[in-house]
């Protein structure tokens, strides 16, 4: 996918100097460079913005960082604590020391070892690379100023393949930081609730993702996966399950409310 979205860009920049599209290369240029500052400014702006996670703050969740970054090799990497509406870790930056930004309510939603998962998520997508690649081909709107923030839509729907295959990359990341079980009650939680996610059964879950695969559902259902850059919930649950395998017949009573 990744060699699909450089082609693609490499495609897009080819036909604007093949017609001599000047003011959009020009423009292109300036959104990325502007990219780039962002990117470079992230480390200063959170600590502007929240509390930075140390051995003597948010101490639990600093040796988390710490252990699971020896595991994967991670680079050197600073982790902030913010208060916004958002269930999403992000990594950020392009050189050591990368940044994690962790919401406030994904902190109070989900246990510690559930937390595990998210923040190895984050740590993959930094050392997979992606929050470089992150440059070249677009990721969340908050990566932009405000004013150019809609770029991002375009690029996300240009490059979308990519990004749906960086995030399953990271949730297998998540899997190997904390184990499947704890992944998939994370994922559950997050997508729809902690106390609600008491009541999710496999066996519905199951029969719901079925569903998916009949008649004009499966149709509706593949074309709003390849437009969207990140998979839908059932989607990622089933990649999820697909790449690491079902959780044991005694832990599942406690990620989806009973046994198969």
């Amino acid at each position: 996918m990744l060699l699909l979205a450089l082609g693609s860009l490499a495609i897009l920049v080819a036909a604007a100097v093949r017609f001599k599209e000047w003011d959009a290369l020009l423009a292109s240029g300036a959104i990325y460079l502007s990219m780039l500052l962002s990117s470079l400014q992230a480390a200063t702006l959170n600590i502007l913005k929240g509390a930075e996670v140390t051995p003597t703050q948010f101490a639990d969740v600093y040796q988390m960082v710490q252990d699971i970054r020896k595991r994967f090799h991670a680079p050197p990497t600073r982790v902030f604590v913010l208060r916004e509406p958002s269930f999403v870790v992000r990594p950020l930056g392009i050189v050591a020391p990368y940044v994690i930004v962790i919401p406030q309510v994904l902190m109070d939603t989900l246990k510690p070892e559930e937390l595990v998962c998210e923040i190895g998520q984050a740590l993959g997508h930094i050392c997979f690379g992606h929050t470089r690649m992150a440059l070249l081909l677009g990721g969340e709107g908050s990566q932009l100023p405000s004013a150019l923030a809609w770029v991002a839509r375009i690029r996300d729907v240009i490059f979308a393949g990519y990004w749906r295959a960086r995030v399953l990359s990271g949730d297998r990341a998540g899997v190997l930081a904390c184990g499947i079980e704890n992944a998939l009650r994370a994922r559950i939680k997050i997508s729809i609730g902690s106390e609600q996610s008491l009541q999710v059964r496999a066996d519905d879950l199951i029969e719901q993702a079925y569903k998916l695969t009949q008649g004009t559902s499966m149709v509706a259902a593949t074309l709003i996966r390849w437009q969207s850059s990140t998979p839908p919930f059932i989607y990622r649950l089933e990649a999820t399950v697909e790449w690491a395998g079902l959780p044991s017949a005694e832990s599942e009573v406690g990620v989806v409310g009973h046994c198969r």
